[in-house]
């Protein structure tokens, strides 16, 4: 019993309006067209009462919690007299004065039926109240819009914490290939220049010396400089004596030529002997121009396919 109370002040501005949309929709529909097709004529129409239709509901819907509703209310009192002037207008052009006026009053009837249906029904408060009712709003809205923002922080850290993830992985599988590649290259460059101990070069290094001067190891025969090894008579204890130091030396040096024409294609003689000088200045080695170019035609006879080992 109580809802029916509550619903039947509705019954009237509901039928009023349902008749003022038909109405509408069909005088909207049919003065377009004359001038468009009837199905876009129809649907213009339809779509005049749908937003006429929300800001009666976003009005009520406003004036019943008690909220400002300005923008419902100026939607509905604008479309109101534009509503009654066509209904009166396709009346007028229908050559029935009567059905002009009926038409033109449905909607003002419905109108002022909705209103009087609200102010019964709207929640009536003090000024202070609904300022209160406001802050609490906007607190709500602003809870909400810190909820979002720290959401979507937390949402970028996690994106960019990944990314970072991503971007260490690449990284170490990058320097595992490159490892890895660094070592086949030193792997061919063994294959393609197999160096045995030779009398006819001083300072060329075997496969086996290249491997423990790669690894920061000493050949043996060569003692580490300054480790205070056992040393030739006549020779203090870490300091180690000229032979010494000149085998090391010729060592490095052919090291540091077989290193420089493992290239693809190899060095001319010229580039050789400029990239080896270069080299040898910046490392501390000494040498002569006929050593260069004696470990240069090694170089060249070892990779020729006549040339074999020594």
């Amino acid at each position: 019993m109580s809802s029916w109370k509550k619903a039947a002040p509705w019954l009237l501005p509901a039928a009023l309006t349902a008749v003022a949309v038909v109405w509408a929709v069909a005088a909207i529909g049919d003065t377009l067209t004359a001038q468009a097709p009837p199905a876009f004529a129809y649907s213009v129409a339809v779509l005049y009462d749908a937003v006429w239709l929300y800001a009666l509901a976003q009005e009520t819907a406003h004036r019943r919690q008690g909220s400002s509703a300005r923008l419902p209310k100026a939607i509905g009192w604008v479309f109101l007299p534009l509503t009654v002037a066509v209904l009166a207008v396709h009346g007028l052009l229908a050559g029935d004065v009567l059905a002009a006026v009926v038409g033109a009053l449905i909607p003002v009837l419905a109108k002022v039926t909705l209103v009087m249906a609200i102010d019964r029904e709207r929640t009536r408060i003090s000024a202070r109240a609904q300022a209160a009712i406001d802050r609490t709003r906007a607190a709500t809205r602003d809870r909400i819009a810190v909820s979002r923002a720290v959401a979507a922080a937390r949402a970028d850290e996690t994106k960019a914490a990944a990314e970072i993830l991503k971007a260490t992985r690449e990284a170490e599988a990058e320097a595992v290939t490159v490892t890895h590649d660094a070592f086949e290259r030193y792997a061919e460059v063994i294959d393609q220049h197999p160096l045995e101990p030779a009398e006819q070069l001083p300072g060329l290094v075997s496969d086996r010396e290249l491997e423990a001067l790669l690894s920061g190891g000493v050949p043996e025969g060569v003692p580490a400089l300054g480790t205070g090894g056992e040393r030739p008579s006549g020779t203090g204890s870490g300091t180690p004596s000229a032979q010494e130091a000149k085998a090391a030396n010729d060592q490095a040096v052919a090291l540091l030529a077989a290193q420089l024409y493992a290239t693809c294609p190899p060095p001319s003689k010229r580039k050789f002997r400029e990239a080896m000088r270069s080299e040898m200045n910046a490392r501390g080695l000494t040498g002569s121009w006929e050593t260069i170019d004696a470990l240069y035609d090694r170089e060249k006879a070892l990779t020729e396919p006549s040339g074999g080992q020594p």
